[in-house]
């Protein structure tokens, strides 16, 4: 059934570009508008204007339409044209829910859908008639006890004593706002928090995604191949005691795990040590989860190309997904040096559309060996990797790390693979390596709101939807670049504090 949903994706992307010939328009949206909250942080999905799983244009789409129809304009091409055709139709309301586009627009809310509304704030003004009916809060005066109980619940897991809850009530307001701050950096070390299978572990799954039945070491699975909890031990480090979390993409390090159950769990970081240190991968070279064993064995494995690789990447780290036409940005095929290096049809014109980025991202990948050239007894074995004495230098044929013999290898396969540059381009910026490649991913916009997202998303139990919330996640995660320096910790301490988080 996966699989032909997936095909039935891929038919209906070829039949919007034949017809439409307008597949970046998500992309050139969001360049002229930068910053409504659709944008911000985000990328543009092709629902915005068309009907899921379908061709066809929602409300918003088919306005757009009847304005370029009735002036006789072409599809937008440019960020210019793009910004006057959205303009145009700007004070028209095309879901007919008493509220132009453009207010929708820049409150957050969708333009095509009547039930997504602009509510008016909810301290200042009063909400709109057709809100009306919905339960009124006092959300302009925290409820301090109520938020008490919450941050227990939410980040220790469990209640608090009764007497505990009592004797906080009594405090004094600062009192309390300092009692809670405290009660927050508490649940923060609790195992809940930051043990194995707590909150951080459970974010961690989409991004790292295991597959317990090939697990190894800890909890084996059917299969016991690969040993993934160094993944899990990375990205938490990360997340925890005002580590920066953009090491999750960057660290050169590995990360030791110990306690947990009725102990507090301690992560501990390891100097690099290639393989004694749990990974294959030659420390100069390490970009943190990007070129883990697991990483590397499940994405790379013996493909040529690492095509899936990246577009787990931007969906596990910006929220991108590339089928959906999210953060296509292609450079110039002049200057990325696009073709079809390894005979799969990229370069024809219904799927270079796409591939004109995706393959130009995974270029950097190109010396990053997954399992070519190498037998599984070689990997996972006794065999010649289980002595670092064996591993030879870049120049060797060495899976899961960098190898500048594997092209050579893959090129009896793919004649002219070998061409493949290493240079690639990440959001239409050149980069000469992988590591320069993670950088731009990790200060880039998306990275930051992504990650805050994930939390928001757990701690609040939906994305934004109010214009009260966009302003306060766009704030957040805006924070958490400056005044937050990629501390987790400290943006948690902003986000309890945030209306979103203390209206019940």
């Amino acid at each position: 059934m996966h699989k032909v949903f997936s095909i039935f994706k891929v038919w209906l992307l070829l039949y919007a570009v034949q017809l439409h010939a307008k597949p970046l328009a998500p992309d050139l949206f969001c360049k002229a508008f930068p910053d409504i909250p659709a944008c911000a942080g985000s990328a543009l999905k092709c629902s915005f204007c068309h009907i899921p799983a379908s061709s066809s244009t929602n409300a918003f789409g088919s306005c757009l339409q009847a304005h370029l129809k009735a002036k006789q304009l072409p599809y937008p091409s440019t960020r210019e044209t793009m910004a006057e055709a959205i303009t145009a139709i700007g004070d028209q309301d095309c879901d007919h829910d008493g509220f132009p586009n453009k207010q929708e627009l820049l409150a957050g809310s969708l333009p095509a859908d009547a039930n997504s509304l602009p509510y008016a704030d909810r301290c200042t003004e009063t909400r709109s008639q057709a809100s009306a009916s919905a339960p009124r809060w006092n959300h302009c005066t925290a409820d301090l006890a109520y938020v008490y109980q919450k941050v227990w619940k939410d980040f220790c897991g469990e209640p608090p004593e009764f007497d505990e809850y009592q004797d906080f009530k009594k405090l004094s307001p600062d009192k309390k706002k300092s009692a809670l701050t405290k009660q927050l950096d508490d649940c923060l070390a609790s195992n809940n928090w930051r043990g194995k299978d707590g909150v951080i572990w459970e974010i961690g799954h989409y991004k790292i995604r295991p597959v317990g039945s090939v697990k190894a070491g800890e909890d084996p699975g059917l299969i016991p191949i690969v040993d993934y909890y160094a993944d899990f031990n990375l990205f938490v480090y990360t997340q925890i005691d005002g580590h920066d979390a953009r090491d999750m993409l960057l660290a050169p390090y590995t990360v030791s795990r110990t306690g947990g159950g009725s102990q507090p769990t301690t992560y501990t970081m390891q100097s690099p040590d290639r393989l004694r240190d749990g990974q294959l991968m030659q420390p100069q070279y390490r970009v943190g989860l990007l070129s883990t064993f697991w990483n590397l064995g499940f994405y790379l494995n013996f493909t040529g190309i690492a095509r899936v690789l990246v577009a787990q990447a931007f969906n596990a780290y910006l929220g991108f997904t590339l089928s959906d036409m999210q953060g296509l940005n292609p450079p110039d095929v002049s200057l990325s040096k696009f073709k079809d290096y390894d005979a799969k049809g990229v370069a024809r014109s219904e799927c270079a559309v796409c591939h004109e980025t995706i393959d130009p991202l995974a270029y950097p990948f190109r010396n990053y060996n997954g399992l070519t050239g190498t037998t599984p007894n070689q990997v996972f074995g006794k065999g010649t990797l289980a002595d670092p004495s064996n591993l030879g230098d870049e120049n060797n044929l060495i899976p899961l790390s960098y190898s500048r013999a594997r092209l050579t290898a893959l090129d009896q396969s793919y004649p002219g693979i070998i061409e493949m540059p290493e240079t690639g381009f990440i959001f239409g910026q050149r980069v000469e390596s992988l590591n320069e490649w993670a950088q731009v991913l990790v200060n880039s916009d998306a990275f930051a709101a992504n990650l805050v997202r994930d939390y928001w998303k757990v701690l609040i139990g939906h994305e934004p939807k109010t214009p009260g919330e966009h302003q306060e996640f766009t704030k957040l995660w805006k924070d958490f670049k400056t005044v937050h320096q990629y501390s987790v910790d400290a943006m948690l301490h902003d986000l309890v504090n945030t209306e979103a988080y203390r209206v019940p």
